[in-house]
């Protein structure tokens, strides 16, 4: 893909970024309508809100685009050159609790190549624009300001690290969770859960996290931060240690830093 049309992509994708930020500023101090999709998995109506804005403000710039969203919606179309992969609010429960820990995560993947070619992940409350682009690196704009260059961080053993990780909906996967816990929390020097997938992978690709781990995660989850953390020169797998790819349903994901992600797997590996 040229980089103008990347340059296009990034664009379109960080001005909708803090449009939808915007929206749920704006949201946050009124009542909350909360909706049940399953067991231990909410929805508001400010990820609604969201949605709509950011798939609205997408649909002008590109109406020949599809999309994959997290919240159901009929009258997108699923086909396209590109396919912009969003997450309208990751971090829902803390949101819907005023945890101001949640992001907005929009991702365009090139349907030739299925490969994630822009990412952009914001953070409404401290309004920290992460974004990347295929080949181009990942930076970071706070507020408005210049952008800056980030990487991965130099930590090289799993003990040195600070990994996050987050529980899952159902019994049998946070039983899952717990077991690595064990058997691996006295080999870590800090775990911390967070409650946003897509934000822990926005630190990592920031150094401020090594690692991050989830046994259950989709694809709207993963897709805009996977580019995020690879581009700051980390690394994103499977459980297994196979490629992330963002057309799978449900599943585990590992990312890090890229030093230790074997030292990681293996961990992983003895808990499964």
């Amino acid at each position: 893909m040229r980089d103008a049309a990347l340059e296009k992509l990034l664009l379109v994708a960080e001005k909708t970024a803090v449009s939808a930020a915007t929206l749920l500023r704006e949201k946050w101090s009124q009542p909350r309508q909360l909706t049940a999709k399953g067991f231990r998995d909410l929805v508001t109506d400010a990820d609604y809100a969201s949605q709509a804005l950011i798939t609205s403000q997408i649909r002008q710039a590109f109406p020949e685009h599809g999309f994959l969203t997290e919240e159901e919606a009929s009258d997108l179309p699923d086909s396209g050159s590109i396919i912009w992969v969003i997450d309208p609010v990751d971090g829902t429960t803390n949101y819907s609790r005023q945890i101001p820990i949640f992001t907005v995560a929009i991702a365009a993947v090139d349907s030739a190549s299925r490969e994630v070619v822009v990412g952009v992940i914001l953070d409404p409350m401290r309004q920290e624009l992460f974004s990347a682009a295929k080949g181009q690196g990942v930076w970071l704009q706070v507020e408005g300001g210049e952008k800056r260059p980030l990487s991965a961080s130099p930590v090289s053993t799993l003990d040195e690290s600070i990994v996050s990780l987050d529980m899952s909906h159902d019994h049998q996967t946070r039983q899952s969770v717990l077991d690595f816990v064990q058997h691996a929390g006295n080999d870590i020097a800090k775990m911390r859960l967070i409650g946003s997938a897509a934000l822990s992978m926005a630190w990592l690709a920031a150094g401020r996290l090594d690692a991050y781990l989830n046994y259950r995660l989709q694809p709207w989850d993963v897709a805009a931060a996977s580019l995020l953390v690879q581009e700051a020169g980390g690394k994103v797998t499977t459980l297994d240690g196979q490629p992330w790819c963002w057309t799978k349903e449900a599943g585990g994901v590992v990312a890090t830093n890229g030093r230790f992600h074997a030292q990681l797997l293996q961990k992983l590996s003895q808990t499964q």
